[in-house]
């Protein structure tokens, strides 16, 4: 659940409602995938997480806080006053992510957009062809069972095999681009983006009041 009432009116309202249903239309896609694709994530993997930490435009940062500020406002406010401890202290990872949970990411639902199309999405080649290629970190055991599919594979050939294709994350990019163009060049580090927009939500609220 996403609340923005709270930011009626407001530019930050617009790019987090927007942003929502572009991530609504993601998950979508990747349930039709999922439902057809041989592999799957591993339960409590969390490979692709390790010493990993997205670089956020402005949209997924406010998103994200504004989560946070609904479902987890104490740990929210800790990290806009500085006060967050988080559960690893790699200084390349991800904040938010937990090592001794089975879940490992502690905002699932309001996860930046490269957490949400990791392994269920595709990508284009030079002449604009949809790939796909299935996950590095997969466990031998699996991609055994599936040896015949763990290679790249051409937008032809999910077809052929699946009938259909998983989104694509530079289509996906770009719908969330579009949304605010301007901040293309502004993209920073998570633990960076975080607090800026918690503050500025904050603001906007008290304002609005």
């Amino acid at each position: 659940m996403l609340e923005t009432d709270s930011l009626k009116g407001t530019q930050a309202q617009d790019l987090i409602e927007s942003l929502n249903q572009i991530y609504i239309e993601i998950h979508k896609a990747q349930a039709e995938w999922k439902k057809v694709s041989p592999f799957q994530c591993p339960d409590g993997c969390g490979c692709c997480c390790v010493d990993f930490e997205p670089d956020i435009l402005e949209s997924e940062a406010l998103y994200l806080a504004a989560w946070m500020l609904y479902h987890q406002k104490d740990r929210a406010e800790a990290i806009l006053s500085g006060s967050f401890e988080p559960h690893t202290q790699s200084i390349s990872g991800c904040i938010l992510f937990n090592p001794d949970s089975p879940y490992h990411c502690t905002v699932y639902e309001g996860r930046c957009l490269i957490c949400r199309l990791f392994g269920y999405s595709g990508d284009r080649g030079k002449e604009g062809e949809i790939r796909w290629k299935p996950c590095k970190f997969l466990p031998i055991d699996v991609v055994s069972v599936n040896s015949r599919f763990h290679r790249q594979l051409t937008g032809d050939e999910m077809l052929e095999y699946f009938g259909t294709v998983p989104p694509v994350m530079s289509d996906c990019t770009a719908q969330i681009i579009s949304l605010s163009p301007d901040a293309v060049t502004h993209r920073l580090p998570l633990r960076e983006a975080l607090p800026k927009a918690i503050g500025k939500i904050q603001m906007l609220q008290r304002l609005l009041l």
